[in-house]
């Protein structure tokens, strides 16, 4: 028995140490990729008006505003087009994965002073990872969707408002109500 309670006392005494950063998991790279035109891109044969002229003549004199018959730009082509749709489609699927601390935040307080300005990369998964900086420095953000730590400077509650978020940033030990707004 005595040894039992001797083992139960020296697991208690024992300090656990947080994992080494080394041991943490890599950067992994978003699961949305840009746009990747398959192998047929731009092979397939247009359809319509494909024979247009495609490419502006040089000029040989000046041109003046009232010579113009059509536009003033050439229609892009039909592969330039589909690029095009397929470089907003992926922006716009990623936006959709991102989560709701996704991108820039200054943190204010009641009269509006900013405090830090921070940079957020909130996958929609798991925590969002960034940096914050401010007058006296800079460093790393992380947050787990209920509180916002500044590493080297603060940690602030988060409460979801309209547009933002509210909460109590706490910093050597003293505690402000301050908001998490979007820079204009």
């Amino acid at each position: 028995m005595t040894g039992l309670i001797f083992f139960a006392l020296a697991a208690l005494s024992t300090p656990q140490d947080a994992p080494h950063p080394s041991t943490q998991a890599a950067y992994q790279a978003p699961v949305i990729r840009p746009f990747e035109p398959g192998r047929d891109f731009g092979r397939e044969r247009a359809e319509g008006d494909a024979d247009a002229e495609r490419h502006r003549r040089p000029l040989d004199a000046p041109v003046t505003v009232e010579a113009y018959a059509r536009s003033y730009e050439f229609m892009p082509s039909d592969v330039e087009a589909a690029y095009e749709q397929g470089v907003v489609a992926a922006e716009i699927r990623a936006d959709q994965s991102a989560g709701r601390l996704d991108g820039a935040w200054r943190i204010v307080d009641a009269a509006g002073h900013t405090h830090y300005e921070v940079v957020l990369i909130d996958p929609g998964v798991g925590p969002a990872e960034g940096g914050w900086r401010n007058a006296a420095g800079w460093g790393a953000a992380t947050s787990d969707g209920a509180t916002l730590t500044l590493d080297g400077a603060g940690v602030l509650t988060l409460e979801r408002t309209g547009n933002g978020w509210r909460g109590v940033l706490t910093v050597e030990g003293g505690a402000q109500p301050v908001s998490l707004v979007r820079p204009h």
